[in-house]
């Protein structure tokens, strides 16, 4: 990684806290926030850090409940840290978090992990700030799901949020619809899935569309899946 990491530490049960002079050295900058409502907090008013290290159980809300909010959010990057173990639970944690950590673990390990996961990220726009600048036309607040269009405020729901963050973080390139449906669902594919997900795409170009003679900014691979081009 050429520059500092952002970590968002939620729980004050991680055993971390003491550990942020030893995650700086190793070039993460670390906060440490106690419950889900802080992050939410946080995050709409200075965007998504680059990674999340969730603890399982918070004081005001389970741990899975959180990063399935922050999942309907962006596509962010998360470690669920947990005392118990057993396929199950991991299996459900899966279900939204890149990894999953079993109680007590040593730091040299989780700075490991965390490494790894961010290795799989090929583009950190998404933890730029509350409000990312694609192009002088076009705004996106992830937290607020809402992007900015010719100056005009437009919202987003929570899939069409999701999918604009896949799509830009691989700005350029076609993302394949099975890889879409698997980010932004994270189920297995389906005929229904790629029906949704196509109507969805839809309503998502209609809200970034600048002008009736706007060629678009999401184009259609036919049989492939969407790209976002420049703008």
């Amino acid at each position: 990684m050429d520059s500092m990491k952002r970590l968002l530490i939620v729980g004050d049960d991680a055993g971390l806290r003491t550990e942020s002079d030893r995650l700086f050295s190793e070039g993460f900058e670390v906060v440490h926030l106690p419950d889900g409502a802080s992050v939410l907090d946080h995050v709409e008013r200075f965007g998504f850090p680059h990674l999340l290290v969730v603890y399982v159980d918070l004081p005001d809300m389970p741990g899975l409940a959180l990063c399935q909010k922050l999942q309907s959010m962006a596509d962010l990057p998360i470690i669920v840290l947990s005392p118990e173990s057993g396929a199950g639970q991991a299996v459900k944690a899966l279900q939204y978090a890149d990894d999953y950590v079993r109680l007590p673990i040593e730091t040299d390990e989780l700075i490991m992990r965390i490494r790894r996961v961010l290795s799989r990220v090929n583009n950190f726009s998404y933890a730029v700030g509350p409000l990312l600048e694609i192009c002088g036309s076009l705004k996106v607040s992830y937290a607020q799901q809402r992007v900015i269009v010719g100056g005009k405020e437009r919202h987003l729901t929570p899939t069409e949020n999701a999918l604009l963050q896949v799509l830009l973080k691989h700005r350029g390139n076609v993302v394949d619809a099975d890889t879409l449906i698997e980010r932004v669902w994270r189920t297995g594919v389906s005929i229904q899935d790629r029906n949704s997900l196509r109507v969805h795409m839809h309503r998502l170009r209609q809200k970034l569309e600048r002008g009736s003679d706007d060629p678009g900014l999401i184009q259609t691979e036919r049989g492939i899946g969407y790209v976002f081009t420049d703008c």
